[in-house]
């Protein structure tokens, strides 16, 4: 975990500079902190150790902590969906025109694209719009033109939020945590099912009462593209979970380095091989410690070939 501080830091970073004040709840980084790959005493490790970036303070008026950004850096302020143009103009050729203010949309299979909703996609992806890094407490935003910049802008602030993850999802509930301090829309499910080419809303999960959002582009055949050594990490271990007993085969490190922080179930480790058995009720894949359904399951495996979104083609 000590290799990932400099990649915490950096995401805390970033997340502050997506705010409107330079400044977010400690609390609702903290309710966040598995999707953001932060370890459980960030507080201390990442913010209080790093005084050069974060500052921690509580709020006289609300009497919350909040963190705050001591100082921003313009070399952080550049999107993902940046990055990606830049590679589709280089590689592909793509006329720089076309793809300056795009996104790449891949609709899911069997969403029937008519002729007037393709122009209209067409004009939306040509759509200027200010960067979710940018300050626009300058500017006039009671123009409809300014409005309609703002959706944009909105868009383009939860696709940057849902990079700053681990695993590229985060759920709606958590989302909204932020929605105030990004400028984000009321109506937040709705919102972003209008763009169900960018974002993928699945229900699954806690009797289909858990919306999370999934950002299409980062996954291909129920795997993220551009996989992170945490998110592997996690993988594995929830495959591990999910293997039959007698063929689950326990790394001897992790045994030798963490025994101690194992449940009474998986004390008795002989030969390399767990020989008791892993009962779930009904049936049901295992849940983790927060009380939500496992990242790595049937359920979500089924999700993740409908967040492909293959067959549905791309308008960019």
């Amino acid at each position: 975990m000590v290799r990932q501080i400099p990649d915490a830091v950096t995401r805390i970073r970033k997340l502050l500079m997506l705010s409107n004040t330079g400044r977010i709840r400690l609390e609702h980084v903290r309710i966040a902190r598995k999707e953001f790959g932060l370890p459980d005493d960030f507080e201390y490790s990442v913010i209080l150790k790093h005084p050069q970036y974060f500052r921690l303070f509580d709020a006289a008026e609300t009497r919350n902590k909040y963190i705050e950004l001591v100082e921003k850096d313009s070399s952080l302020g550049v999107c993902e969906i940046e990055r990606v143009r830049e590679i589709e103009y280089r590689q592909k050729g793509v006329d720089a025109e076309d793809i300056r203010f795009s996104f790449l949309v891949n609709f899911p299979p069997g969403f029937k694209i008519g002729k007037y909703y393709k122009i209209a996609v067409w004009k939306w992806q040509r759509l200027p719009y200010w960067s979710p890094y940018e300050d626009i407490s300058r500017y006039d935003l009671r123009s409809l033109e300014a409005q309609k910049r703002m959706e944009k802008r909105a868009v383009a602030m939860i696709h940057e939020l849902l990079n700053l993850t681990v695993e590229k999802k985060m759920t709606l509930e958590r989302i909204a945590h932020f929605r105030m301090v990004m400028d984000l829309p009321k109506k937040l499910k709705e919102f972003i099912l209008q763009h169900q080419g960018i974002f993928y809303v699945s229900t699954r999960g806690n009797y289909g009462r858990l919306h999370t959002v999934f950002l299409r582009e980062a996954y291909k055949k129920g795997q993220l593209l551009v996989p992170n050594e945490l998110y592997l990490a996690r993988r594995k271990l929830g495959e591990m979970v999910l293997l039959s007993p007698k063929r689950a085969i326990v790394d001897k490190e992790l045994t030798n380095s963490r025994r101690e922080d194992f449940d009474d179930e998986w004390r008795h480790v002989e030969g390399g091989y767990i020989d008791h058995n892993i009962k779930t009720s009904n049936g049901e894949a295992a849940s983790n410690v927060d009380g939500e359904p496992s990242d790595i399951s049937s359920s979500e495996n089924e999700t993740f070939s409908e967040v492909d979104g293959e067959g549905g083609g791309s308008v960019k």
